[in-house]
């Protein structure tokens, strides 16, 4: 008897782990059809079992993979894949949907959620401990993402995801605008002027519409003063004053021209 308890406390403390009341090898879906092995999936899916829903997903993609049940099931073991944090697996599977079914009705939402996947990918182990603005890091798959959002918006510019993504764009082109401004500004207080001028000139001409565009006009007037080319700064100072007449930079700059 206490055997058997000791056994059944295992089990289940293994359950909780790794799952020990039920396993999914190849075996355990030997005997089903590509319907009950989709409809199981589904089920799983809407009770928010989302690790259970990619093993089903998994084994019908594996064991029939041209059922009439094939599309549907890779298109939602897309979702499956992002709620249970697997985002690289998610961008993967969404990219492979879009290559087998690049004409589905439902190819926009593909892209949407490769745009999500691509957005949320992990930034590191450091980054989840010690939280750092993501203008400061490498762009990585975020840039990835802004591609993917671009290509939906341009594609399927009545899709009911276009809306976000367009959002999402604009918040990414502003983080990314950000960036160059940062690096900007670092070689600035290194009084390494030609290369902040490169860099704020490249935010300007890279992301017109981001708000970061006033303060590289500054850096750009500033570092053009610093290597004597005052024509350059004086033009730069032009566009400042006709674009951000209200900027708190004019006055300084205005003053030490004259």
């Amino acid at each position: 008897m206490r055997v058997w308890i000791i056994l059944l406390m295992t089990c289940t403390l293994m359950g909780a782990l790794t799952g020990c009341g039920e396993t999914y090898d190849d075996s355990y879906f030997k005997h089903m059809t590509a319907k009950q092995i989709f409809n199981g999936a589904e089920e799983a899916l809407k009770e928010e079992d989302y690790s259970k829903s990619i093993h089903y997903y998994e084994a019908l993609d594996a064991m029939y993979p041209f059922s009439e049940y094939s599309e549907q099931g890779l298109l939602d073991s897309i979702y499956a894949y992002f709620k249970n944090d697997d985002v690289a697996l998610s961008a993967a599977t969404a990219e492979r949907f879009i290559h087998l079914y690049p004409r589905s009705p439902h190819v926009d939402y593909a892209y949407y959620m490769k745009g999500l996947a691509d957005f949320d990918q992990p930034r590191g182990t450091l980054a989840k401990v010690m939280p750092l603005d993501p203008a400061y890091r490498d762009p990585g798959s975020q840039s990835q993402a802004y591609s993917d959002f671009s290509t939906l918006v341009q594609r399927y510019p009545n899709s009911k995801y276009a809306p976000d993504a367009n959002q999402r764009m604009i918040y990414l082109r502003n983080m990314f605008a950000q960036s160059e401004l940062n690096v900007a500004n670092f070689y600035m207080t290194r009084k390494m002027y030609v290369a902040a001028a490169n860099r704020a000139s490249y935010l300007l001409q890279t992301y017109p519409q981001a708000p970061q565009t006033e303060k590289a006009l500054v850096i750009v007037i500033k570092a053009d003063r610093a290597l004597g080319l005052e024509q350059a700064a004086n033009d730069s100072l032009q566009v400042l004053e006709d674009t951000y007449p209200r900027s708190s930079d004019l006055k300084t700059l205005a003053r030490k021209a004259s």
